[in-house]
């Protein structure tokens, strides 16, 4: 009679949890993408230098902070450069370049794992002493000019994120000319990449919490879900002005995030030789599209 009452009282819970996740989705806002009212006649992009950089966290159990997962990050890296190129491809954009970068910008006092799996208490970690990335892929290892210049910008950008000035966010124009000096791209795309990823004794850990408080009328703080964001900064290699940023977070792997995830960041990217959407967008003078 008891585990009857028990498995009714998690079901309802469960059923709860769905209800809300809908009606959320259903009065979701609208998408607040940066761009310029320039951009509403007239799309200056054509030949497009993608790079990305980024970092799958592991959130710590028992003595708290973030960890890099190192293998993780490389494989999260890989898939968002690839798709994202992809859908690039299909607007039209001739993709001059699609690299992955550097895995760990700004993660001073982070710890670092650099097995793939198992983050616990017993795992042995690594303190994270810099801000420089903990990992850079070997193209990107060198002193030249346009290598320091794309170090810079996901520097920049990254102090940006901690600093909550992403709105605001405002490239080094020199480091811009320079990456364009060498890529010979108009546009310049920062993909930056963030992840959530759980153990599964965690995930297992949080839904045994979760039936409980579901028991007690509690509905909060077990929630553990996998997700990743997906950021895009589409940069004008001449001016260094900002032509569109905008990012999401989904659930899932962040290391096998799908293409129509990535594609509903993209959604309202305009497509080659067209300015943006002014049938479902609407541009204001605080700097923004405001897209239904």
């Amino acid at each position: 009679m008891k585990i009857t009452r028990i498995r009714k009282l998690a079901v309802g819970a469960v059923a709860g949890v769905v209800f809300l996740f809908f009606v959320c989705n259903g009065c979701a806002p609208k998408r607040k993408i940066r761009t310029s009212d320039e951009m509403f006649n007239q799309n200056p992009m054509q030949r497009i230098a993608v790079f990305t950089a980024g970092k799958i966290n592991w959130p710590r159990m028992g003595k708290g902070g973030q960890v890099l997962g190192l293998l993780d990050s490389k494989e999260a890296l890989e898939q968002h450069l690839e798709k994202g190129e992809q859908i690039l491809s299909k607007k039209g954009y001739e993709i001059v370049a699609a690299k992955s970068v550097g895995i760990g910008y700004c993660s001073n006092n982070w710890w670092l794992m650099p097995e793939k799996y198992g983050v616990d208490d017993s795992c042995q970690l690594e303190k994270i002493e810099s801000s420089k990335p903990v990992f850079v892929y070997p193209e990107f290892q060198n002193d030249d000019k346009s290598t320091k210049a794309i170090h810079a910008l996901f520097e920049q950008l990254g102090q940006a994120i901690i600093g909550k000035r992403l709105d605001s966010f405002a490239p080094s124009k020199e480091d811009i000319i320079i990456i364009q000096q060498n890529t010979m791209a108009d546009t310049i795309c920062l993909n930056r990449v963030y992840g959530l990823k759980y153990s599964s004794r965690r995930k297992a850990g949080a839904f045994a919490l979760g039936v409980v408080a579901a028991m007690f009328g509690a509905y909060g703080g077990t929630n553990i879900s996998d997700m990743v964001e997906s950021y895009f900064v589409f940069i004008d290699a001449t001016t260094g002005n900002i032509l569109w940023q905008h990012g999401l977070y989904f659930q899932g792997n962040p290391t096998e995030p799908s293409a129509k995830s990535i594609g509903n960041v993209l959604k309202f990217f305009p497509a080659r030789g067209e300015p943006f959407d002014q049938k479902n967008c609407a541009w204001k003078e605080d700097g923004f599209a405001y897209c239904k």
